[in-house]
């Protein structure tokens, strides 16, 4: 039978949210001390299998709109021979009451439509993968986007040893190096050295008055919508 989970608490002296698009949740676990509206952009992408006895060439392609399948791609291979291919198109955008139920946080499945849509556009550049390519695998991400389109790092207001680490779009992974020294300079430092964390303020979106007496600013901002 399923194993009964247990709830455990670990006693922490400094803990930092950075649980990508799910990280709203946040907003009630600190007392309505900050708001963290949040846009989840679910994006299918799928991967081709490396040919057998053929080399890939290693050139990116940033492919224009194809009114034909909906679809922008962007061809990335990688040293291992696959091709990696987003630019789908078609993405879901999943609101911030959505995301804080939990909505895709277990499955974040590909969009089997998007995946013909992709397959179709691709092979319509290549002859070789049109008569022999296989895909390897396909999935979908979630993109965390706030309002504005700039992540939210630094303290939660009102509570000592909280910080937020969240919302970077599709450039997390790329901007993680000079995300986590800033962080980690704020943690152990009391400030960050490396990037003037100001403009990423957690609090920018939270009444003056709100929770613990936080002092955010709201601001209006622009949907980010589907920019790649």
């Amino acid at each position: 039978g399923e194993e009964e989970e247990e709830e455990l608490t670990l006693p922490a002296d400094d803990v930092i949210v950075s649980a990508g698009p799910w990280s709203c949740a946040a907003e009630d676990w600190f007392d309505g001390a900050v708001q963290l509206p949040m846009e989840g952009v679910k994006s299918t992408s799928i991967v081709w299998k490396k040919p057998d006895g053929v080399d890939v060439d290693a050139t990116a392609l940033f492919c224009g709109e194809d009114d034909r399948f909906g679809t922008h791609l962007e061809v990335y291979p990688r040293p291992d021979g696959t091709i990696y291919i987003c630019g789908i198109g078609g993405s879901e955008y999943i609101s911030t009451a959505s995301l804080k139920s939990g909505a895709f946080r277990e499955e974040c499945n590909a969009n089997p439509t998007r995946v013909d849509a992709a397959t179709q556009s691709f092979q319509t550049m290549s002859n070789f993968y049109k008569e022999q390519g296989q895909l390897d695998r396909v999935q979908a991400c979630m993109r965390p986007c706030p309002p504005d389109a700039m992540p939210y790092m630094g303290r939660i207001p009102g509570f000592e040893g909280a910080y937020v680490n969240a919302g970077h779009n599709c450039w997390g992974i790329a901007w993680a190096p000079a995300c986590g020294k800033a962080m980690s300079e704020l943690v152990l430092d009391g400030e960050s050295k490396s990037i003037n964390l100001d403009p990423f303020n957690p609090a920018r979106f939270t009444p003056v008055n709100s929770g613990r007496g936080g002092r955010g600013r709201k601001r209006q901002g622009d949907s980010v919508g589907e920019q790649w």
